[in-house]
């Protein structure tokens, strides 16, 4: 081979495998687990039902006041110490104006934190989510339970209800995962479009104008609630899970608690 050949040759080696490597860290770019602040789920899970529903029926007589200050003011203090905070925001002065008097620097950063929390992650504001079932449905909270005898956890919240029941999206999405597995029989797993992954399990049947890819909206519908995967011998019921962005199974029970109140209204 002449030396303007061998040279052509180790530029288009040299060439080829810069772009191997430039593959190689825009896949591991797009793979990479993104970035979750610890504090976020811990918060927002932590938020029972009761306390949100709470502030929700505040905010309807009183709309002016942002449903999120009144749960981070609630959150942060008791009843009777929060009292005077809320009567400033009922009075119109700005969240940013409020008078804190003697609350510490540091507690006033925590009710801002969760306040960003919040306005970031609208689990909690109105309608932003759908309840999973269409139809009389019971559930409680469940998450952590031992399952196949300690062998697991439970990683989501079950809701009974008839064979049959019609299961929607919670959330605008797209699908991720369809059809049969082992545990979850016929399930179907939708990649919110806040990150989350949403698993719906158990199903008697997968809507068939469902497939991997597709965009789906809230409330819209996945199927029927059936007993199928590891859940034959129970009763028919549907197993939602919400695993986050890095990989961790949440508690469903404190959103869909109050997903379902504000489908009530």
């Amino acid at each position: 081979m002449k030396k303007p050949e061998k040279s052509k040759m180790k530029r288009l080696i040299v060439q080829f495998g810069f772009l191997i490597l430039l593959a190689i860290i825009a896949w591991q770019g797009l793979h990479r687990t993104p970035t979750l602040q610890s504090d976020v789920y811990p918060y927002l899970t932590s938020l029972s039902p009761a306390l949100v529903k709470q502030c929700i029926d505040e905010h309807k007589i009183s709309p002016t006041i942002a449903l999120e200050e009144l749960l981070a003011i609630r959150s942060t203090f008791s009843e009777r110490e929060a009292q005077p905070f809320i009567e400033q925001l009922k009075n119109k002065v700005t969240f940013t104006k409020v008078n804190w008097g003697s609350v510490t620097n540091n507690t006033q950063e925590i009710i801002n934190r969760r306040l960003e929390i919040l306005n970031q992650y609208p689990f909690y504001q109105p309608y932003k989510y759908q309840f999973p079932v269409i139809g009389k449905t019971w559930f409680d909270n469940t998450f952590g339970a031992d399952r196949e005898g300690g062998k697991r956890r439970h990683e989501g919240t079950d809701l009974f209800g008839k064979e049959g029941t019609p299961i929607v999206s919670v959330c605008d999405g797209k699908i991720e995962q369809l059809g049969w597995n082992r545990l979850g029989g016929e399930r179907v797993g939708i990649r919110g479009d806040d990150g989350n992954y949403y698993y719906y399990a158990h199903l008697q049947s997968i809507s068939t104008e469902l497939v991997k890819g597709k965009r789906v909206k809230a409330g819209e519908s996945l199927g029927t609630m059936g007993h199928t995967g590891d859940a034959l011998t129970t009763p028919d019921h549907l197993h939602f899970g919400i695993e986050i962005p890095n990989e961790q199974w949440i508690n469903p029970y404190p959103f869909i608690e109050v997903w379902r109140y504000w489908g009530e209204m």
